[in-house]
């Protein structure tokens, strides 16, 4: 059977900047950065760091697997284009990990969840909005499922569609099923105070403090990666403040607003000129 050989596993998609290197599917060294204000200047010298303790050159990594996404545009942004330079300058086949399956996937291992178990994560993506998407666990060995979309919600919107979809499997549940209680997670349970009361509810099992991805998660959706040799495209589901603020700012300037609006789809859809 032929091995993964190494692997770089990148995350910055919320709080933490995480770096981790395997060889066939083995830990060799994981980093993990609370200073989301300086991700940009940590990463390259961390990952530098790393691969010259351990005697491998950037050349030798075979698979990069980065978190694209939802969360910070600035992370996400930072993990995508180390990613992409390194595939340019060395080979690397690439992969593209979705963030919320990554804190599923935690949450199924902590609990050792069983075939049918539901998730529900919840992030913050800015004020009074949050990421939401249901899962459903196939084990603690296989990557959570995702039952629907991600999508983007006033926090009380989102504690409802969590209320409604385990009110409904509470209903529909076999009486012995070993399922579990469903989970929920993520950094919205701490920074939107409309999750409190599900601290206090018997029908599920919350995990506050599970606000970033396991090392176990992030290798085992890594090995079950798409791997291709081309650029791995974000996933921004929550609007960029930049553009929304856009227009107002092209006014203040003396611009034509809809021609900054247009001048700027255009730019977002040039060709690298790299790949030229």
């Amino acid at each position: 059977m032929t091995g993964t050989g190494l692997e770089l596993i990148l995350n910055a998609a919320e709080g933490a900047l995480q770096i981790l290197l395997t060889q066939d599917e083995q830990l060799l060294a994981a980093q993990e950065w609370h200073r989301p204000e300086r991700a940009t200047e940590i990463l390259a010298p961390a990952l530098a760091d790393m691969l010259r303790r351990l005697d491998v050159p950037l050349s030798a990594l075979r698979r990069i697997a980065c978190v694209r996404g939802p969360g910070s545009f600035t992370g996400i942004r930072l993990v995508l284009a180390t990613a992409a330079a390194l595939r340019r300058v060395h080979g690397a086949r690439l992969a593209g990990l979705d963030y919320l399956q990554c804190l599923a996937t935690s949450a199924v291992m902590a609990r050792g969840m069983l075939w049918g178990g539901q998730v529900h994560v919840l992030t913050h993506a800015r004020r009074n909005l949050v990421h939401y998407q249901p899962f459903m666990a196939f084990g603690p060995i296989i990557p959570a499922y995702a039952t629907a979309p991600v999508r983007l919600l006033a926090p009380q919107e989102a504690l409802d569609a969590v209320l409604a979809a385990v009110g409904d499997r509470a209903a529909h549940e076999p009486p012995q099923s070993h399922a579990g209680l469903p989970l929920v997670c993520g950094s919205a349970l701490a920074r939107h105070p409309v999750f409190a009361p599900l601290d206090e509810r018997k029908d599920l099992d919350a995990l506050p403090r599970l606000i970033t991805p396991s090392t176990d998660a992030l290798r085992l959706l890594a090995r079950h990666g798409d791997y291709f040799p081309e650029d791995v495209e974000p996933l921004y589901v929550r609007p960029c403040d930049a553009v929304e603020n856009l227009p107002e700012l092209s006014r203040r300037q003396g611009l034509d607003s809809a021609a900054t609006l247009a001048e700027l789809e255009r730019l977002l859809h040039l060709p690298p000129r790299s790949e030229c």
